[in-house]
C-alpha cells in the first residue's frame, strides 16, 4: 500500500538529554512541510501500528532494535539511522564491538552521521552495504550554539539562585552504579567472575573492575572537592540510569553537597564555575560552550578512556592537582594555551558538525526531505507484510502490557515504573508548546507552527495551512 509522505517520527529515549533538541527539530521539519510525531520512544513503539507511516529516526544502531526495526519495516515506516551516542567511545574498535552487529546496516534506508569520524568508521565497517550516509550533526549541538543561550537564561537563573557558586561532578558511573539494583552491566560482570572467574572473558572483567575503581576514586574525590571548597556548592549530578545513593553516602559529612538529576544539562553547565568529568560527553558540551572544564584521570587506560571528551578538557591525574585547577577556574583565571585550543578546535570537528553556520537540524530536514522525494509513488509495504507486522505490535503490546501488569512481581513493576518515569516523565502539551514558542521568539521563525497531544508521551508539531 502506498505510504503518505512528508511525515516524520523522532522517538526520544532518555528526556533530559534528547526532548529539548528533537522539539527543535521537530520545528525545522514542520517548517518545511513535514508532519512530526516526537516522544518517548517506548510509548512510540508500543503504539507503533497505529502512527501514520513515516521516516523514523532511529536513536542507536544496535542488532537488540532488529525485532522493532523489522515490524517498522512492515507497517511501512522508512527508518533512517542515527546514533545519539556515537562520537564518545574508547576507540574505533570498542565503539563496533558495543554498538555495531551485523545487522545494523541492513534495515535503514540513509544514515545521519554527527562527523566525519563516526561517517568513516561506519562506511569502513566489514557489513556496511554502501547504504547512504549523510554528515549533519546533531540538534544537541545546535543548543549548544550561542544563538540559542537565550533558551536557557530561564534555567540558568533559576540554578544560580538556587545553588550559588557551584561546581558540576558530572558522573558516567552506570555500568557500576545501575538506577535499578543489580542491573549494571558491570555489576553483573563482577558478580559472576566471582562466582565463576571462567564465566566472564577477560577484558569484561578488566573494564568492569577499572569502572569499579574509578567509581570509587570519583567518591573519595567528591568529599576531598567538598571539603577544599567550603564556600562553594559541590552539585554531583548522575548519569540519567545511575543511582544517586551511593553519592548521598559518600558524601554525607559534607552540608555543601547536592546530588541532583534534574533537567537538560546544558543550563547547568552554563551556569557551572567548573565541571569535573571522565570520558564523559559534558566534556566536550563544556568545551563547545566555553564553561571550564576539567578531566579528573586518577587511573588511566589507553583501552578504555575516552579520548574526545578528556583531549577537550584540562587534565588532572592527582588530586592535589585537581584542587589546583578547580581553585584556578572558579576564580576566572583559566586561559588555555593557544596552541592546545588550535588542537581542540581542528580535533572537534573531526567529531561534529555544523558547529556553525547552518545548523544541524537544517541540514538534517534537507537530507530528509530530499530522501524524502526519491520515495514519491513508491510503496511502503506489502499489504500481507502490513498486516502481518499489525499483528505482531498488537501482540507485542498486549504481551508487554500484560507482563507489566501481572507477569512482574510488586517489587520489580514499582522499580521499572521508576525507572522508566526516571528516563521519561509524565508530561503535557504544554512542555511542548512552551519548547515551541521559547524557539519562535530566539530564531524568529516557526510562526505558523502547531502542536497537538496524540497520546501520553507521544506529540504531533506540524504547520498551520
Amino acid at each position: 500500500m502506498p505510504a503518505p509522505r512528508r511525515r516524520l517520527i523522532l522517538p526520544v529515549e532518555v528526556y533530559n538529554r534528547e526532548f529539548d533538541a528533537k522539539i527543535l527539530l521537530a520545528c525545522f521539519a514542520a517548517e518545511r512541510g513535514f508532519s512530526v510525531i516526537v516522544g518517548s520512544k517506548r510509548e512510540i513503539h508500543l503504539k507503533m501500528d497505529t502512527l501514520p507511516q513515516s521516516l523514523y529516526l532511529a536513536i542507536n544502531l544496535s542488532d537488540r532494535n532488529i525485532v522493532v526495526d523489522t515490524l517498522l519495516n512492515k507497517l511501512g515506516h522508512t527508518i533512517v539511522g542515527g546514533d545519539e551516542e556515537s562520537i564518545v567511545y574508547s576507540s574505533p574498535e570498542v565503539y563496533i564491538k558495543e554498538k555495531l552487529g551485523p545487522e545494523v546496516f541492513k534495515k535503514p534506508k540513509i544514515f545521519l552521521a554527527w562527523g566525519p569520524e563516526i561517517h568513516h568508521i561506519w562506511e569502513t565497517h566489514s557489513n556496511y552495504q554502501g547504504t547512504p550516509i549523510h554528515i549533519t550533526g546533531n540538534p544537541r549541538i545546535d543548543l549548544l550554539r550561542p544563538e540559542f543561550r537565550d533558551f536557557w537564561k530561564v534555567q540558568t537563573q533559576d540554578l544560580q539562585e538556587r545553588y550559588g557558586r557551584f561546581i558540576l561532578i558530572n558522573s558516567n558511573f552506570d555500568r557500576i552504579n545501575n538506577h535499578r539494583p543489580g542491573k549494571g552491566e558491570d555489576q553483573q560482570i563482577l558478580r559472576a567472575a566471582k562466582a565463576d572467574p571462567s564465566a566472564v572473558s577477560e577484558d569484561d572483567l578488566a573494564l568492569a573492575t577499572y569502572h569499579r575503581d574509578l567509581f570509587q576514586n570519583f567518591q573519595t574525590m567528591a568529599s576531598t572537592i567538598a571539603h577544599a571548597f567550603p564556600d562553594h556548592t559541590i552539585v554531583i549530578r548522575p548519569h540519567p540510569s545511575e543511582s544517586k545513593e551511593a553519592w548521598v553516602k559518600a558524601t554525607v559529612d559534607y552540608s555543601n553537597v547536592r546530588v541532583v538529576f534534574e533537567g537538560n544539562i546544558v543550563p547547568w553547565l552554563l551556569s557551572a564555575q567548573v565541571v569535573i568529568h571522565n570520558s564523559c560527553t559534558t566534556g566536550l558540551e563544556s568545551y563547545i560552550l566555553g564553561t571550564p572544564v576539567i578531566a579528573y584521570r586518577p587511573l588511566t587506560s589507553n583501552r578504555f578512556d575516552r579520548a574526545l571528551p578528556n583531549s577537550l578538557s584540562q587534565q588532572a591525574f592527582a588530586l592535589e592537582e585537581l584542587q589546583t585547577l578547580v581553585g584556578i577556574s572558579v576564580k576566572g583565571d583559566y586561559q588555555p594555551t593557544p596552541s592546545i585550543s588550535e588542537t581542540q578546535k581542528t580535533l572537534i570537528e573531526q567529531y561534529i558538525a555544523c558547529l556553525d553556520g547552518p545548523f544541524a537540524s537544517e541540514k538534517i530536514v534537507e537530507v530528509l526531505e530530499q530522501f524524502d522525494n526519491t520515495l514519491n509513488g513508491q510503496p511502503a509495504t506489502t499489504t500481507s507484510a502490513y498486516l502481518s507486522g499489525k499483528t505482531e505490535a498488537v501482540w507485542r503490546r498486549i504481551k508487554r502490557q500484560y507482563n507489566a501488569s501481572f507477569h512482574m512481581g510488586n517489587r520489580n513493576r514499582k522499580e521499572r515504573h521508576q525507572y522508566l518515569r526516571h528516563i521519561f516523565p509524565d508530561i503535557e502539551l504544554t512542555d511542548v508548546e512552551n519548547r515551541v514558542e521559547n524557539f519562535r521568539n530566539i530564531l524568529n521563525r516557526f510562526q505558523n507552527l502547531k502542536t497537538r497531544r496524540l497520546t501520553r508521551g507521544i506529540f504531533e508539531v506540524t504547520a498551520s495551512r
